[in-house]
């Protein structure tokens, strides 16, 4: 299987390329209220497999954890446009700039650990879209920056 994947590499990066942005910010979006909470395990694995991917393959180049860092810092400063106001409202008062450079830099950390990493991953962004709908305080955070 990996070598298949190998041989479609140069589409999958281009693809990547051409879509990252939108798959950063739909995952984002949801998780932080714009999709019901049975699906961020599946959002949350999806967005660290593509920070994993681009990271792992960017061989210590800048660019592109620059410009993955903008697209998440651009979707977690986006907010959520929920149907409920008071759920936007929430989202909105919660993501301050010091939580989306934490939560930018602890996942960018992981994924750079490799794969191994991958539920402390999900645990951390699901943690993030309880931050969001203000369920759990930003001190959840601070067993994945010690960590």
């Amino acid at each position: 299987k990996l070598s298949k994947m190998e041989q479609y590499a140069g589409t999958i990066d281009n693809l990547l390329a051409q879509h990252g942005e939108a798959i950063v910010k739909a995952c984002i979006g949801g998780l932080s209220g714009g999709m019901p909470q049975i699906l961020w395990p599946s959002l949350s694995e999806c967005l660290f497999v593509f920070t994993l991917h681009i990271i792992s393959t960017s061989h210590g180049a800048d660019e592109p954890n620059s410009i993955l860092y903008n697209w998440f810092y651009s979707a977690i400063s986006a907010g959520v446009s929920s149907g409920d106001s008071d759920v936007t409202q929430i989202v909105n008062n919660s993501i301050t700039p010091e939580l989306k450079s934490n939560v930018i830099s602890i996942v960018f950390g992981l994924a750079k650990e490799g794969v191994k990493s991958k539920p402390k991953a999900k645990m951390l962004l699901m943690d993030f879209g309880k931050i969001c709908k203000g369920e759990t305080s930003t001190d959840a955070l601070l067993a994945y920056s010690l960590g």
